[in-house]
């Protein structure tokens, strides 16, 4: 399809820029100085020129109107439709010459994208963007699609995607044919296509390790869109009338282009590569296995060649179940220097099919040497409490948590002394439970009524309480006051467009998103509460969860499942001391936002 006000519009542009290049002079630094040269390269001559039609030759080069040299243009450069071999690229005085080593595609349009490649050789100043467009037969196409691509969890733009189009739509296309056409994003992730014939396309983004343009399941990120795109263009002719010497009749019109800009959601496949990182005796009870990802429940360890009963440990898993702390229990084996233990886990072989892992390892300790003194007079073997509060301003809306170092026999009630004090001298027992976080043997969260602005005192006596291996307590003794009522602030979100279960999200404003807390939602709730609030800014965020499993699951190419959608409230909510916040949140289904947060407090102070 020929659209006749692109060609003129594009060429205008072109000419117009030589104009004003022949009207600024570049002040450069004369023989006394001057300022500095500020100005980058104006182009002057380009081979083909601008919109040239049924050009088939090799070379293409472009004349500034001073000396030029090329910034990393080898991997800035954008061929579109791709070559199959990288061109060869070098300059001469003020011309920069792109030779290409293949015959161009017949019947087609190309655009050659210089991105910031060519900068001036004296001051460094760059051209921010150069393109051409040129066809191999009688006309150019001028059909478009343009979009974004964004990370699927964070929907922020990523550095170095690139648009792919293909014109047959293909189960593994992506990963098997070089694409007909593409495009590279911007640092905003849009991405345009402006040459394109009539037709239609299946669009799809990647970011494109090794560079080849097709798809690698390990190591890169691909964006797809479900359908195919069809592009069309409509002038739209909007006649107006001038009155001079009579009435003239002119015509003023645009070219309405779809569809709408499109956004593609890039997502890494999952892929289960489990393996053991490191392995170490820390201690000469404690042992520790750290894995790249978390470990699977068919996880198991047993000691070789010693003669020891199954109560010989207690394990612990971390966090993200990606290490495991495993504590000897049995005291011949903790005087034992030389353990040898073999563990089993599931991982992927290299066709990412699944198999047992069997690993040896020897878990050796070297205690530290004593001295003569400490060999005549040795110490009794301790441990210490650790607890989670400060001594003052403690958040009403935390627990208090008491650690050990190991494992303990027990952890009763009737071991602690929680009191709460009435004056400097009068202090009351406090009504409490224990409760271990998780069935940990180490881990225990305190449950009392908390009081804003009350002093607390907690204390455990020494050797009442003893770890699996028999070591015994050293005293604890913790005083914290808690924080007043009206230090914290609230948000009130009532969120409407949600059709499935979905969690809201408090995240720290800050790059890398830290959960603050996480409530469910379902389709029959109208609001949701985020309170016991810090002063500070915060983000909220939504993630539908599809199918169910409490965390947010990114796509599957070859099956064609989509990431799961998140969205961003558009603003960056500031939370005050004694104040509720009270926010309405219309989720469209269908629609995709850039993550462009506003600080809606910023905004206020530049008013």
């Amino acid at each position: 399809m020929k659209i006749i006000s692109t060609f003129w519009a594009v060429t205008f542009s072109f000419f117009a820029v030589i104009i004003l290049s022949q009207s600024c002079a570049n002040p450069g630094a004369g023989p006394g100085g001057g300022d500095r040269d500020s100005i980058p390269p104006v182009i002057i001559a380009m081979h083909p020129e601008p919109n040239q039609t049924n050009f088939i030759e090799n070379e293409i080069s472009i004349t500034f109107d001073e000396y030029i040299v090329l910034d990393n243009l080898s991997n800035k450069l954008v061929i579109s439709p791709p070559l199959a071999e990288k061109p060869t690229i070098k300059t001469k005085g003020k011309t920069v010459f792109v030779k290409i080593t293949e015959d161009l595609i017949p019947n087609r349009t190309y655009s050659i994208d210089f991105k910031d490649g060519v900068k001036d050789y004296n001051e460094g100043n760059k051209v921010e963007s150069i393109r051409m467009l040129f066809s191999t037969y009688d006309y150019i196409d001028t059909l478009r699609i343009d979009g974004y691509l964004l990370d699927a969890f964070t929907l922020k733009p990523v550095e170095n995607a690139t648009a792919t189009l293909y014109t047959i739509d293909e189960d593994s296309v992506f990963s098997t044919m070089r694409p007909d056409f593409i495009a590279k994003v911007d640092e905003k992730g849009y991405f345009l296509f402006d040459n394109l014939p009539q037709g239609k396309y299946k669009l799809y983004g990647l970011v494109d390790i090794d560079n080849n343009l097709l798809f690698s399941q390990v190591t890169e990120q691909i964006a797809y869109i479900d359908s195919f795109i069809v592009p069309d263009a409509e002038y739209i002719n909007k006649p107006d009338t001038l009155f001079e010497n009579g009435d003239t009749l002119i015509s003023v019109g645009y070219t309405n282009y779809s569809p709408e800009p499109v956004f593609g959601l890039l997502f890494s496949e999952y892929q289960y590569i489990q393996y053991l990182s490191s392995s170490a005796r820390v201690s000469a009870d404690k042992i520790l296995l750290t894995f790249n990802e978390s470990v699977s429940d068919s996880f198991q360890f047993n000691l070789i060649n010693q003669a020891n009963d199954s109560n010989w440990n207690y394990a612990e898993f971390g966090l993200n179940r990606d290490s495991i702390s495993i504590w000897i229990t049995d005291t011949t084996l903790i005087q034992n220097d030389s353990l040898y233990m073999r563990i089993a886990y599931t991982m992927n072989d290299t066709l990412f099919q699944p198999m047992t892992q069997i690993d040896t390892l020897k878990m050796f300790f070297s205690p530290k040497k004593k001295s003569k003194k400490e060999e005549t007079s040795p110490e009794i073997e301790t441990f210490i409490f650790s607890s989670n509060h400060k001594s003052s301003n403690f958040d009403l809306n935390t627990p208090v948590l008491i650690e050990s170092e190991s494992p303990l026999e027990t952890f009763e009630d009737s071991l602690i002394h929680f009191r709460i004090a009435i004056n400097d001298s009068t202090f009351e027992t406090v009504d409490f439970t224990i409760e271990p976080l998780e069935g940990s043997l180490r881990k225990f969260k305190i449950n009392y009524e908390t009081i804003a602005e009350t002093n607390y005192i907690i204390s455990i006596d020494s050797a009442v309480i003893k770890t699996l291996s028999g070591i015994s307590n050293l005293a604890f003794e913790s005083k914290f006051k808690t924080q007043s009522t009206d230090y914290y602030g609230a948000a009130i979100f009532k969120v409407t467009g949600i059709e499935q279960e979905a969690s809201i999200q408090l995240l720290k404003n800050s790059e890398d998103e830290e959960i603050i807390k996480s409530i469910s939602l379902n389709s029959n709730q109208k609001s949701v509460v985020f309170d016991y609030l810090k002063p500070g800014k915060y983000i909220v965020k939504l993630v539908i969860d599809t199918n169910q499993n409490g965390k947010w699951d990114t796509g599957k190419i070859d099956e064609k499942i989509q990431p799961e959608a998140v969205y961003y409230f558009d603003k960056i909510i500031n939370i005050k001391s004694n104040w509720e916040l009270k926010e309405n949140w219309v989720i469209e289904p269908e629609v995709v936002k850039v993550k462009e947060l506003v600080d809606p407090e910023s905004k206020k102070d530049e008013e």
